[in-house]
């Protein structure tokens, strides 16, 4: 990650693209933290009976800096045997080095007055020591004074602590060499005078000289950096440098930060997201108690009943529209079911409906059918005996007139023989049997076997058949 990159975020969905995948690692990066001491107690518990002092508090050193930022109570232990190692050499400049990481690191826990204690402690001989043990004395005190004045939030106290802190700062300067952190002491000077443009000046310029190795600085550049554009109202630019410093610090396995619980500050108040607010405070709070930084956990304890109070109320709010929706929906899902089975009742009813119809309309049809077999027979029939009994007067009027009346006699008896009762009634059956086939076989069935009728001649039908087959034509008619 570049110092000067400046790459804004919009929007919740670019935040939480870019924080997500660091925060589901976060385990992972604190395993690797864990492997590099092991690491190093290793090498200490493999090599220290043959290793020089200064080597020994040098692997001592390394072991507080991996705690320094990850774990009070193991940086605290480590400071402590950096003190004591310390004395063993008799060397004012490992005893200094060494007190100060221990005032450091109290300060770190949220212990001041002890913290305070210790610094002052220290006999400062300028002539007899190294600038870098100096420098890091005077901008260790000086942070000290800040944080405290920051924690007391006091307009008396807080002022006392940050003029101290500035004094002690400004007496370091004679003693660095480095460009980048002489820019982020000027530039802490200057925020705490209250110039915030010209802080801003400074820590830019920090922030292009950095060492982007050296996680524990660009850590304080990047959050200093989003402080001061929160504050000149740079919101935007405020959550990009939150963002950033928030990576590294995830990345980095620092927990004794406060880039989560100032993204989720400005989250919660410049853009309103609550539900990202209240899961960063919530992981800031579980940093901070892995720390064991009771000043922070104070702080961040101030803020997350806010923001998870209001994401609570919000999820309420959500759970009451859900079951207001839900029983709004429950009562459409009814009606449309009722509607449903109603239509379909209706449809059950329109079907059967439709089959009867069709059933009557089979049966007018059949009827009409046989009505008009039936009365096309005998009008044929009809029509027959009409033209045969105006030939019969027409022959007779004749044979009258010629007197032949034997003749007549024989031909009045034929016509007689002709259309006599068995021809009408076979007739009526060949007629009737040609209409319905199956009669006989349909009547029989309707009755006991010992009571069936049996015709020998399928092509007629007995008396009791007939007037049964008058009643089936009557059944038509109507």
């Amino acid at each position: 990650m570049g110092c000067s990159q400046r790459k804004q975020v919009r929007n919740k969905k670019e935040i939480e693209k870019r924080i997500s995948p660091v925060l589901q690692q976060k385990r992972t990066y604190r395993q690797e933290k864990i492997e590099r001491v092991d690491s190093i107690k290793h090498f200490l518990h493999t090599n220290e009976n043959a290793m020089h002092e200064e080597d020994i508090f040098k692997e001592y050193m390394n072991l507080y800096n991996e705690f320094k930022l990850y774990s009070f109570d193991s940086a605290y232990h480590y400071a402590t045997q950096l003190c004591k190692i310390a004395n063993e050499l008799n060397s004012s400049g490992y005893k200094i080095s060494a007190k100060t990481q221990l005032g450091y690191i109290l300060a770190r826990g949220g212990f001041f007055k002890e913290a305070i204690d210790t610094l002052s402690s220290i006999q400062i001989e300028k002539d007899a020591l190294p600038d870098v043990v100096l420098s890091n004395y005077y901008i260790s005190f000086g942070r000290v004074y800040h944080d405290l004045a920051d924690y007391t939030k006091d307009d008396v106290f807080s002022a006392k602590y940050n003029k101290l802190g500035n004094e002690l700062l400004y007496k370091s300067l004679s003693h660095l060499t480095d460009s980048s952190t002489i820019y982020y002491v000027k530039g802490k000077i200057a925020l705490k005078e209250n110039k915030v443009e010209k802080a801003k000046q400074f820590y830019q310029q920090a922030l292009h000289l950095c060492d982007t190795t050296d996680s524990e600085t660009l850590s304080i550049l990047l959050s200093t950096m989003a402080f001061i554009d929160y504050k000149l109202e740079l919101n935007d630019e405020a959550i990009e440098y939150y963002v950033q410093a928030a990576i590294n610090d995830i990345r980095s396995a620092i927990n004794e930060s406060v880039s989560l619980r100032g993204l989720a500050t400005i989250l919660y108040y410049y853009k309103d997201d609550v539900d990202l607010a209240s899961d960063y405070i919530n992981e800031a709070f579980e940093d901070a108690t892995f720390y064991g930084t009771r000043h922070r956990m104070n702080v961040i304890g101030t803020l997350l009943p806010v923001f998870v109070g209001e994401k609570l109320d919000i999820e309420k709010v959500k759970r009451q529209t859900f079951q207001d929706s839900f029983i709004l929906s429950s009562v459409f899902a009814i009606i449309l079911i009722v509607s449903i089975i109603y239509i379909l009742i209706q449809m059950k009813r329109l079907r059967r409906s439709r089959e009867l119809q069709e059933k009557l309309n089979a049966k007018l049809a059949e009827a009409n059918r046989i009505k008009n077999s039936y009365i096309g027979h005998y009008l044929d029939a009809t029509f027959k005996l009409v033209n045969q009994l105006d030939k019969f007067v027409l022959v007779g009027q004749q044979k009258l007139d010629n007197k032949q009346y034997d003749s007549l006699y024989s031909m009045i008896h034929n016509l007689n023989q002709e259309y006599n009762r068995k021809n009408t009634f076979a007739d009526f059956d060949q007629t009737f049997l040609s209409l319905f086939p199956t009669f006989v076989e349909s009547f029989n069935a309707l009755l006991h076997s010992e009571d069936q009728f049996v015709i020998d001649n399928k092509s007629s039908l007995n008396s009791t058949l007939r007037i049964f087959a008058l009643i089936r034509l009557g059944n038509y008619r109507k």
